[in-house]
């Protein structure tokens, strides 16, 4: 009983621990964006490495339908199979002021149609499309929206709606929606609807194209940084943008809130990631610490022919760190398993988490080197004992049988005297 308690104890310590944000310093100051609410975090890690306001409340808009799109994806198996267009998906857009993929009731389309029509064009209907044929209503969809967000420890954000349409409660942070769309990119269909650039539906109806990028390429800007993108807008949000972006052959993610538009400054959002992008490719790298293989420590073993085992790390360590790092302020710590022989190559022997001036930046597997075999006293014994044990069964058999019919023989004899 103790032991699952001491064992349930520590996995809930590691799951707060995965769950804490790695913060950096507001470093706003150094870097020139329109947006009110900023934050640049690596993709692999969600190490912060820019923060403006990053915790605080924001409203989303359309970028609500990264999280809408997510949880759909989770319930859907095919993104082939069909589905029907109905009006309870498209009514009220209209009325709303919502963007739309200009679906209409009875249209037939398929699942990856829905998807790209909620995504690229931002369309309302798509979104309420996706939350009837998954969860039956717009409530219980919202209800799941809700669900994940809790999931993911995220306790700054609330959604009422599957579109981001404005509502006083549907709010969030550019921390947790940067969590939000860290999430999402762990599905690979979400990370071909993602970064989706233009898209034709499967009847021929809709042609659809991500406007956002689509202007800025129109006003011959580079936007080549920008692998994946969802923008919003309303009076209340102002534009809003969540990227996946690309800086020196490493993925971050980029979200920026409550951005405007001026004179000499359009597509705000677009450029306000780009100098983002901009300030972590200049002020941060990817370092290399350790290669997949290098041998990071040693092992004891029970009962071997060695009484230790290299441990060998089982994938490059690549970490993303500010360009004037001091090697001190990196920290190994090992969780690492003891054997008892035999040991083979490669088995599981714990892990290495490494840290950054006390921030967790990875978790990596550790592994054996080599094999280590029993010592020949264990191996004698073990034969002695195969010999030994199947002898001394034997035996007890035979003196237990012996008893037995010495038993019978007593009996009998005894009987043949009473009829004397």
């Amino acid at each position: 009983m103790i032991k699952k308690l001491i064992t349930l104890g520590l996995s809930l310590f590691t799951f707060i621990a995965t769950m804490t944000p790695i913060y950096a310093v507001d470093n706003s100051a150094s870097v020139d964006i329109s947006g009110e609410y900023g934050i640049v975090i690596d993709q692999d890690n969600g190490q912060i490495l820019y923060n403006k306001k990053a915790k605080e409340k924001m409203y989303p808009a359309s970028i609500t339908k990264i999280l809408t799109c997510i949880v759909a994806l989770e319930m859907v198996d095919d993104l082939d199979k069909q589905v029907t267009i109905t009006d309870s998906d498209v009514e009220t857009v209209w009325e709303t002021g919502a963007s739309a993929a200009n679906f209409t009731p009875g249209e037939v389309v398929t699942y990856r149609d829905v998807f790209m029509g909620a995504m690229l064009p931002s369309g309302a209907d798509a979104c309420r499309a996706l939350a009837n044929n998954t969860c039956g209503s717009q409530e219980k969809f919202v209800d799941k929206m809700n669900d994940l967000v809790k999931k993911l420890g995220l306790k700054d954000s609330h959604f009422v709606n599957t579109t981001g349409i404005h509502d006083p409660n549907h709010y969030t942070t550019a921390y947790d929606m940067a969590k939000i769309t860290q999430y999402a990119l762990q599905n690979e269909k979400f990370v071909e609807i993602f970064t989706r650039y233009q898209y034709n539906a499967s009847n021929g109806l809709h042609q659809w194209v991500k406007k956002v990028l689509y202007t800025c390429k129109r006003d011959h800007m580079n936007v080549s940084m920008i692998e994946g993108c969802k923008s919003g807008y309303t009076s209340d949000a102002q534009h809003t943008l969540s990227s996946m972006i690309n800086v020196n052959n490493h993925h971050y993610i980029c979200v920026v809130g409550y951005s405007k538009n001026k004179d000499g400054y359009n597509h705000c959002t677009v450029n306000d990631t780009i100098t983002l992008g901009n300030y972590v490719g200049s002020h941060y790298k990817e370092v290399n610490l350790l290669q997949s293989g290098n041998e990071v420590t040693k092992s004891s073993v029970s009962d071997g022919e060695k009484n230790k085992v290299a441990i060998k790390i089982d994938q490059d360590i690549n970490i993303v760190l500010p360009n004037d790092y001091n090697e001190k302020d990196i920290e190994y710590k090992q969780k690492v398993k003891t054997f008892t022989a035999p040991v083979k190559k490669d088995q599981n022997a714990g892990k290495l988490d490494v840290y950054y001036k006390e921030n967790k930046l990875g978790s990596y597997t550790l592994s054996t080197v080599n094999n280590v075999a029993e010592s020949e006293s264990v191996i004698m014994f073990r034969k002695i004992k195969n010999i030994l044990i199947p002898c001394v069964i034997t035996v007890f058999i035979c003196i237990v049988v012996l008893l037995i019919v010495r038993q019978f023989i007593i009996k009998r004899r005894r009987r043949r005297r009473r009829r004397r």
